[in-house]
């Protein structure tokens, strides 16, 4: 699990790859955001999202980053769930940025500025479940 929300990582930010394939094989449990321990008495939609409960999770929400490069992720065909919400990302998304993650389960791209205009954006991520796309605008 690599987490590198909340920093100041600003523009197109060096290859990920650098992190090389780390597998420790230590499963990651975190209880679902919104959800308090105990009864519940609602459940909102976004609940259902699967969380990151996967090997190898990459966490770059928070940051300041304005462009997803193919480059970044040439090395972590492994990765599973790739965060990267609350960014400035502004750029016309195709799927192709994504490509060398065949392993790709979740994504979620919230809150940032995304073109979404392309009609097979992510047609390249064949194990993809769940993408989040929610408050995305220009």
């Amino acid at each position: 699990f690599v987490d590198l929300s909340d920093n100041r990582i600003s523009g197109a930010a060096r290859p990920v790859a650098a992190l090389g394939e780390v597998d420790s094989g230590v499963e990651v449990w975190r209880w679902p955001r919104g959800l308090a321990p105990g009864p519940l008495a609602a459940v909102s939609a976004k609940d259902f999202m699967p969380s990151c409960n996967l090997n190898f999770t990459l966490d770059l929400s928070r940051n300041n980053l304005v462009t997803i490069q193919q480059e970044m992720f040439t090395r972590l065909s492994r990765l599973q769930c790739l965060r990267l919400s609350h960014n400035s990302i502004s750029q016309a998304v195709n799927g192709s940025q994504f490509v060398p993650l065949t392993g790709l389960r979740v994504l979620d791209l919230s809150y940032n500025k995304l073109d979404l205009y392309h009609g097979r954006s992510f047609t390249e991520l064949p194990q993809l479940e769940a993408l989040d796309l929610s408050y995305n605008s220009q």
